[in-house]
């Protein structure tokens, strides 16, 4: 069991994943903290869990088809019940959003697309507003149908990595040649996808993401 922190319930599940190397739905988790604001900014608390990863029973082959043939067919009929939910939901705010897709992306995750005349305004000012939906959403699937999320809004989420993914390639050369290196800050979600992607790459460091007051960045350093 590791313990696992986070600003939030959603966050702390999803830095388990990632730390761990699994989906959500194959974490054990318990919740040692929930979150808190405090007043003023005082008696802030962060939400803790202790999280592993879930024993897989031995199945036949026979089995494991039939198991895998039922996981489909149920995230499939899930899918189509969230767009149904999610179309009702989103009819209830302010925004035109005139494209409503929810897709399996695996066997864990479902893939929400959302576009429209007011795509910027879901998605805020350096994304707030697309992290506060998408750990709402998070919250509600994961919590009903046992699903990670894959948000994409616009083109927002595929910007992002794609960034990251060019920030990658200019300091592949330091990270190279240094026992240690720390990135520049990467704030939100930029953060989460650097995390996952630099442990693709440099699969035999140790990496890991760090916050210090308004800064967040990743460290990478050998074993």
């Amino acid at each position: 069991m590791k313990k696992i922190s986070g600003k939030n319930l959603q966050e702390a599940i999803t830095n388990a994943s990632i730390e761990l190397g699994c989906s959500v739905t194959k974490l054990d988790y318990e919740i040692i903290q929930y979150p808190s604001g405090g007043f003023l900014g005082i008696g802030k608390k962060e939400a803790i869990i202790v999280a592993s990863i879930q024993k897989e029973e031995s199945l036949l082959p026979q089995e494991m088809d039939k198991k895998t043939e039922d996981k489909k067919s149920n995230i499939q009929e899930d899918c189509v019940k969230i767009q149904s939910e999610l179309k009702e939901l989103l009819s209830l705010m302010p925004y035109e959003i005139d494209t409503i897709k929810v897709e399996p992306y695996g066997r864990q995750v479902v893939s929400i697309f959302l576009d429209g005349k007011d795509t910027a305004l879901l998605i805020g000012e350096k994304g707030y507003r697309y992290q506060a939906l998408s750990y709402l959403l998070f919250n509600w699937i994961h919590l009903q149908y046992g699903y990670g999320v894959r948000l994409e809004i616009a083109q927002f989420l595929k910007m992002q990595e794609e960034i990251v993914e060019q920030y990658l390639k200019s300091i592949a050369d330091q990270i190279f040649n240094h026992q240690s290196f720390k990135t520049k800050n990467l704030s939100g979600i930029l953060g989460v996808i650097a995390l996952k992607r630099l442990r693709e790459l440099y699969p035999g460091r140790y990496i890991c993401l760090k916050q210090e007051e308004q800064e967040q960045y990743i460290s990478i350093s050998n074993p």
